[in-house]
């Protein structure tokens, strides 16, 4: 894990938390394009850390608490989303692997 790849990936995500003007939908999104080369769960790891590091500052109340919720929920569902591509032999060893992944879910969605 390359510590200043995953403190700017957490820095971004915090300041995506306290900035309602930032889409949340979008942040794992925009992580994984900007580092595709970074193992997958340390795109877990940052969410997770910037939800927990606002947490701590902000508590669960306001804005930014409510905000801290979502991307907790998104670090969960991108470990969801890497446990899925395991069980079903997927390689997704980087982010630019879930990224690809994630687009096919959306190609998916679209015909559907």
């Amino acid at each position: 894990m390359s510590g200043q790849r995953i403190d700017a990936m957490i820095e971004i995500s915090a300041q995506a938390i306290c900035d309602p003007a930032q889409p949340l939908e979008t942040l794992p999104h925009r992580l994984a394009e900007q580092w595709p080369e970074a193992p997958a769960l340390e795109l877990t790891v940052a969410l997770a850390s910037a939800a927990d590091a606002v947490q701590a500052v902000f508590d669960e109340a306001g804005q930014s608490g409510r905000r801290a919720q979502r991307v907790w929920r998104q670090a969960a569902m991108v470990a969801a989303d890497l446990h899925y591509l395991a069980l079903s032999g997927a390689n997704a060893a980087t982010a630019g692997d879930l990224l690809a992944f994630w687009r096919s879910e959306d190609d998916m969605k679209d015909t559907s």
